[in-house]
């Protein structure tokens, strides 16, 4: 960890920090009120590097990494403005590695009363909500009820928030079922339920069998799933030249072996740059 990236990070704790305050910051962080003070304040000879990695993490951040617009940016963009504007409910179904997660947070990070939920497979109800209140930067103790009260308790409080389930599919339908209730209890709240072409499939054939809390969610969602557009060579020019790379034969070649998947560009340029080391250290 670097002094360039622990300036990145400090940065980025003072500016969510100006949108909420440094104690939930540091709930958001898995850290203490002190050391989020610490990183504020630019005292930063106690704070250990696993610690900075921990903050950084926590937070969404990558400090080796820079960003590059892309179409699909500018469609979530819009689509989230719209949800978060307008209290709606939207169902994104879609390929992994079009962006969705990187854009998600970007948004996040951009406006306030955003809360972002990366959802996995071994979450129990309580996991889910536990990790909800800890996205929302409050203290997640109690049973799964509580937690709930919570929960709800605090975005009620919220002027316009916006609520992202990302990779929605992996939860299991106990857990999802919460997505109704926090629907119906919280009017004044946008909802963006996410995940890969599964996520459509499995609603679908719940609504076709009649299963209980399908229909309710495609119902909540508009009866709709949205899909995004393929990634087009502008995307991966965009991205590469943002990470430093203008070699243009290397830009086709890794746009045309990506297999619509920034995952893949991703891995390319980090090879492009591990190669040139290479030849330079030769």
């Amino acid at each position: 960890m670097n002094e360039q990236q622990k300036h990145a990070i400090a940065q980025e704790v003072i500016r969510l920090s100006s949108h909420s305050s440094q104690g939930m910051i540091a709930h958001r962080a898995g850290v203490s009120t002190a050391t989020i003070s610490q990183v504020v304040n630019n005292n930063w000879k106690l704070i250990a590097p696993e610690m900075w990695r921990k903050i950084a993490v926590s937070l969404h951040m990558d400090t080796e990494w820079n960003h590059g617009d892309t179409t699909n940016d500018k469609i979530l963009n819009d689509l989230l403005l719209a949800a978060h504007t307008r209290s709606l409910a939207i169902g994104i179904s879609h390929e992994a590695g079009a962006g969705k997660s990187h854009a998600y947070k970007r948004y996040m990070k951009s406006y306030k009363n955003v809360i972002y939920v990366e959802c996995k497979n071994f979450w129990s109800k309580k996991t889910f909500v536990k990790n909800l209140l800890s996205a929302s930067g409050i203290k997640s103790n109690g049973t799964a009820e509580e937690m709930i009260e919570a929960f709800l308790d605090h975005v009620m409080k919220l002027e316009k928030p916006l609520i992202i389930f990302d990779q929605i599919d992996k939860l299991k339908d106990t857990q999802m079922d919460l997505f109704m209730d926090f629907y119906n209890d919280l009017p004044h709240c946008g909802f963006v339920c996410s995940g890969v072409p599964a996520l459509k499939k499995r609603i679908l054939r719940g609504v076709q069998r009649d299963k209980i809390g399908y229909n309710e969610f495609y119902s909540r969602i508009g009866r709709k799933f949205i899909q995004l557009d393929p990634i087009s060579l502008q995307d991966v020019t965009n991205v590469c030249n943002a990470n430093g790379i203008t070699d243009g034969e290397f830009i086709n070649y890794t746009f045309n072996t990506c297999d619509g998947d920034f995952r893949r560009v991703r891995r390319s340029i980090e090879q492009y740059f591990l190669m040139n080391k290479k030849k330079q250290a030769s």
